[in-house]
Parts: structure tokens; C-alpha cells; sequence
């Protein structure tokens, strides 16, 4: 497990990295602060940090505080919820919006393909199972949740939308509104998806 996470952790943040590379390169000053904001607003790369911190912590500090929050059951849970959400959310509406080459083909890939199969594997393998209440779907929205009003609320300021979807400029407040409640209908959804297999794999192990 901790051979797996670790592998996995130096995988996660070299996509992270090279994206941010990718985003920032040949800037500075004003506009380098600005992409570094924007690097920061998409959903894609706030999960894929908590997936990098989740893999790290357990394995290169699992007695810190943070190696034990992020150890806890419900919190791999809702970081395989986020990170399965961008993987979903990428390849049925956004993959064929562009068409990355060379290395931000790379790290695309890694960012909306390969950090959501690692994370589920190792949720599958590793992550304890028959701790979670139907319950703790709810804490998880939050999360999303608030990120949609972050990106209500910096969009119109800064001109900058991370998704089609949240672009009020185009679609208007009323159909944004409307795309952020299936959003989170679909987070609720597929938590409780999680929840029920966490309960049926702690049937079949016992």
C-alpha cells in the first residue's frame, strides 16, 4: 500500500506541476499572478491536489494530523467522489472541446484520467470499508458546492470561466444555476453509489 501510494503521489503532482508550467510559462508579473489564480479555479486541478496530498500524507507522515484526516475513510471517500467527477465531467462534455498535443496532451491525461483511476484503485484496495453513513454524503457537497459560487462570484470579475458550463457571460445566471443543480445532483448521486459499494465490499470481505 504505502509502495502504491507513493508511486501514485509522484504521479499525481508531475501532472499538477506540468500543468502549471504549461499555464504560467514566459509570464510575469501581473499576468503570472492571474493564471496562477486561474490554475487554482478549475475543479480538475483542486481535486487532483487533494489526491496528491491523500496519497502523500498516509504514506510519508501517517502519524501527523493531516496523515490521519486524510487516512479517514470519509475523507478518501469524497476525494474519490471529486476526482471521479472530473474524470465523468471531462469525458462526456468536455474532451471534445479541444485537442491537446505534446505535453499538455500529457498532462491532461494524467490530470482527468490517470489520478481518477489511481485514487479509485486505491479506494477499491486500501481505503477501510463498512465505516460510512448515508449520511456522510452530505458533508461532501459542501465542497463542490462551494466551489460553484467561488466561480459564480470570480467569473463576472475577472472574465474567466474554468468551464462552459459556469459561463454566466454566454448561458445567463437562470441556465448556470440550472447546470450547478445537476452538478450537484450528480455529486449526491454518485456519493451515494460510493456509500452503497463501500457496504456491499464490507459484506463480501466479512
Amino acid at each position: 500500500m504505502k509502495a502504491y501510494r507513493s508511486i501514485a503521489a509522484l504521479i499525481v503532482w508531475f501532472g499538477l506541476l506540468l500543468q502549471y508550467v504549461l499555464m504560467v510559462r514566459g509570464q510575469s508579473g501581473e499576468v503570472f499572478v492571474t493564471r496562477t489564480i486561474n490554475f487554482l479555479s478549475y475543479f480538475t486541478i483542486l481535486s487532483n491536489l487533494l489526491a496528491a496530498v491523500a496519497f502523500s500524507a498516509p504514506a510519508v507522515a501517517p502519524a501527523s494530523p493531516i496523515g490521519r484526516v486524510f487516512a479517514k475513510p470519509s475523507v478518501r471517500t469524497a476525494i474519490v467522489l471529486y476526482t471521479t467527477v472530473t474524470a465523468a465531467t471531462y469525458i462526456v462534455i468536455l474532451q471534445g472541446l479541444w485537442d491537446p498535443q505534446g505535453l499538455q496532451w500529457v498532462a491532461d491525461t494524467t490530470l482527468h484520467y490517470v489520478t481518477p483511476a489511481l485514487f479509485l484503485i486505491d479506494w477499491l484496495l486500501f481505503t477501510q470499508k463498512g465505516a460510512l453513513r448515508w449520511g456522510s454524503v452530505l458533508p461532501w457537497l459542501a465542497f463542490p458546492v462551494a466551489y460553484g459560487l467561488y466561480s459564480l462570484f470570480r467569473g463576472p470579475l475577472s472574465g474567466f470561466y474554468p468551464y462552459p458550463f459556469l459561463d454566466t457571460s454566454h448561458l445567463g445566471l437562470a441556465k448556470v444555476l440550472v447546470n450547478m443543480a445537476a452538478m450537484s445532483g450528480f455529486f449526491l448521486v454518485l456519493g451515494l453509489a460510493f456509500i452503497l459499494i463501500d457496504r456491499l465490499l464490507k459484506r463480501r470481505r466479512a
